[in-house]
């Protein structure tokens, strides 16, 4: 009780606890009202609804506030979001307000308001008024609405708000006052004192200008000679008399803008190695087709790019920028030093296989500068991967789910078997063919991939089905295992007895095969030992 005391209410009732309504008498107000302890103590709320605004309005106090507004109420009161039907003093109509509106203040008179609807007889009053006699009854303000022009009995539309914004309405009557206008205007300017020759040219004097011709008028161009630059200039005298400046080929202060002539806009564009294809337009910011003397290609800049400094040619400037990003020579070579690698050729770039020949195992082989920066070397010599100098098989396995083949290459034991890896993951063994060494493999399975790439078979599967080994797949109906099988026969055979694959192979890597042939040494990887080419062994290259 001290609580709700010190909040302003009176209880009436025990205490019912501080969820359940509590009934008080509000001692601002008067009013007897049902609070919560916990609303008005805890979540401080106010506690009562009729000092809030939301309790019941009593009709004297509504009757009080609608006549404050001008509304003298015709009918009890119905509630505050009911219509309640009053009549507005200030014009005299009849109108249904409510109560909750004209609290806020709006929606008093439907008729006084700024969007009010326009009264057909006012609509009507106003068009005479205005000299127009109405044909139809009123359609609208923004609406055409015929009527007859009282001056020249022509029948027009025109719309009441054009009207009432000040505008005529009859179109041959405004013409002719247009008219009328013009003659008056041209009368004025035949009796102003008219400029002659001599005059005119006395003006052009201040600004440097030599007249070249007979003085046209003030509005017409007058071939001139600007004496500052000696060229030859078109300038209005009324543009010299608004203070226009006399010659656009001359900046008017230092580092302003210009016109620049079409001989000078040619040998800035010479002077930055550009070769104009065609005349300058007269824009600076208009793209001028030229040919770049530096790579003799076609490109368009702009006048205006080439005296902001930039170069005028695209290919160039990334030409010039891949320079000066380009590893030094010295410094790529020193790189595959580091790495065990000798170069055999010059550097190109860091994405271009480079033909090195490693210290270690004396294979040639064809890295990368940057597979080298990211730390990879000798593809023989590494203890990862796939071994290239042990012996390996190419394998075709089939899936009937996927209903999808798979060529592929793997080592006959170890960390390179690969068929019982996919064998446990519902892929059946086809066929398979030993080879002495990986590279041979390799090769065997790259010239397949090739062929069939080439005849339009790409990928079955996706990364999601089968995460390695996914670009190797093929449609089943398209590529059986049988053709497969006989696409492999036949690299093998193009292969065999070769010092090199096929040239001309985008997949190929011809150094594979090569390297074999060079003497080994010591290295990480330890070499096998030489072993004879047995009845199920391939030996492709000799």
């Amino acid at each position: 009780m001290v609580i709700m005391r010190e909040l302003g209410f009176e209880p009436l009732d025990p205490y019912p606890g501080s969820g359940a309504p509590w009934r008080c008498q509000h001692l601002v107000c008067g009013r007897v009202v049902t609070p919560r302890l916990g609303n008005v103590g805890v979540k401080k709320q106010g506690g009562c609804r009729f000092c809030a605004g939301k309790g019941p309005i009593p009709p004297e106090a509504a009757a009080a506030l609608m006549r404050a507004a001008g509304l003298d109420p015709l009918e009890p009161y119905p509630g505050s979001m009911s219509h309640w039907r009053c009549l507005h003093r200030t014009c005299g109509r009849e109108v249904k307000a409510r109560y909750s509106s004209v609290k806020r203040g709006v929606g008093i008179c439907r008729w006084c308001a700024p969007n009010a609807p326009v009264d057909p007889e006012a609509a009507a009053a106003l068009m005479r008024a205005a000299g127009l006699q109405p044909l139809d009854p009123y359609p609208g303000t923004d609406v055409p609405w015929r009527c007859r022009c009282a001056v020249c009995g022509t029948v027009g539309t025109p719309t009441h708000g054009s009207i009432k914004q000040g505008q005529g309405g009859c179109g041959p009557c405004g013409r002719r006052k247009a008219g009328a206008g013009i003659s008056r205007a041209r009368a004025r300017r035949r009796e102003l004192p008219r400029t002659d020759g001599d005059q005119a040219a006395a003006e052009l004097q201040p600004f440097g200008l030599t007249p070249l011709g007979p003085y046209p008028g003030p509005a017409g161009l007058w071939r001139c000679r600007h004496d500052t630059c000696g060229r030859d200039v078109e300038i209005r005298l009324h543009n010299l008399r608004r203070g226009l400046r006399a010659c656009p080929y001359c900046p008017p202060a230092p580092g302003g803008r210009r016109r620049w002539p079409a001989d000078e806009a040619e040998a800035l564009m010479r002077a930055a190695g550009l070769e104009p294809l065609g005349p300058y337009s007269g824009r600076r910011q208009q793209p001028w087709p030229c040919r770049c003397t530096g790579c003799d290609q076609e490109t368009s800049p702009s006048l205006n790019g080439i005296l902001s400094g930039q170069g005028g040619c695209r290919r160039c400037a990334d030409r010039k920028a891949a320079e000066g990003r380009r590893t030094d020579p010295e410094a790529a070579a020193s790189a595959m030093r580091a790495a065990g690698l000798e170069p055999l050729d010059p550097y190109s770039t860091s994405m271009t296989p480079w033909r090195c020949r490693c210290v270690t195992c004396g294979r040639e082989v064809t890295p990368t500068l940057m597979k080298i920066r990211s730390g990879g070397g000798c593809r023989f010599c590494a203890s990862h991967g796939f071994d290239l100098t042990a012996p390996a098989r190419v394998y075709i396995v089939h899936h009937p789910q996927y209903n999808a083949v798979k060529i592929g290459i793997g080592g006959t034991a170890g960390r390179n078997e690969r068929v019982n890896h996919h064998r446990r993951a519902g892929w059946a063994l086809t066929r398979d063919w030993h080879f002495l060494t990986g590279a041979e493999a390799h090769a065997v399975e790259q010239a397949v991939l090739q062929e069939l790439r080439e005849a339009g078979h790409g990928p079955y599967l996706n990364v999601d089905v089968m995460p390695n080994g996914w670009t190797e797949t093929f449609d089943a109906d398209l590529v059986t295992p049988t053709v497969l099988a006989t696409t492999v026969e036949a690299r093998i055979a193009a292969l065999a007895d070769t010092a090199t694959p096929v040239p001309a192979r985008r997949v190929l890597r011809p150094q594979r095969a090569n390297a074999l042939t060079a003497p080994s040494t010591a290295g990480t990887r330890p070499e096998p030992e030489p072993q004879e080419v047995a009845g199920d062994q391939l030996a492709l290259f000799h």
